[in-house]
């Protein structure tokens, strides 16, 4: 279940909310004026995001470039 918190919410307890960030993968969402603004994630959890990312899009480009028989340098992929 999703973390929602408002924004004033957040501002009056952002040392407990990033501390449970550190526990859990969780996201937190933030609203403002009742709509979604923002979501918070911990450092690490958001990095390790950003790695299996770019290992799935670098993944993703050596499929399709096998499927097209076209040979390309890694180096190009990693761009």
């Amino acid at each position: 279940m999703p973390r929602i918190v408002t924004a004033e919410d957040l501002r009056a307890r952002l040392g407990r909310e990033l501390d449970a960030l550190k526990e859990t993968e969780e996201a937190l969402y933030v609203s403002k004026r009742g709509r979604l603004a923002a979501v918070v994630l911990d450092s690490e959890h958001y990095a390790a995001l950003i790695d299996r990312l770019e290992y799935l899009e670098d993944s993703l480009a050596a499929l399709r470039a096998r499927e097209d028989r076209i040979t390309v340098a890694w180096a190009e992929i990693r761009e």
